[in-house]
């Protein structure tokens, strides 16, 4: 094998590398921060209510 062809083997394994990486964090990462995101909000909101009392409008 030439050294053009080892290049060309190694930059298609980096690009499946990386595709993977930003699936990954599209369909996992993305998705679980934005649940933990929203229950923590919705945790402090929570929280808030139960020691401070509801506040008035």
């Amino acid at each position: 094998m030439t050294t053009k062809q080892i290049d060309q083997e190694e930059s298609k394994k980096r690009k499946r590398k990386e595709l993977k990486a930003l699936g990954f964090i599209i369909v996992v990462l993305f998705p679980m921060l934005s649940v933990f995101a929203v229950g923590g909000y919705g945790l402090i909101i929570w929280l808030m209510q139960i020691f401070g009392g509801v506040t008035p409008h």
